[in-house]
């Protein structure tokens, strides 16, 4: 499975909820968390994705967080 992949299938799983991307990274060992951030920036630009500063669901700090639209 691909980092892209990875990452679309645990937001789907996780619907409505935001992680930023350093979380996002540690919880799908995808390394390094660059990649994770270019994988969000560009699923941002799809409608089912919301890319917004908020609070992270797994580190509970106020950043740039990613979801999948509820």
């Amino acid at each position: 499975m691909s980092a892209v992949e990875k990452i679309q299938a645990f937001l789907s799983a996780e619907a409505g909820r935001a992680y930023c991307d350093d979380c996002l990274s540690k919880l799908l060992k995808v390394k390094p968390r660059q990649q994770v951030q270019q994988k969000t920036s560009v699923l941002a630009h799809n409608r089912a994705y919301r890319r917004e500063r908020s609070v992270c669901k797994f580190c509970k700090r106020e950043k740039l967080v990613i979801r999948r639209a509820a």
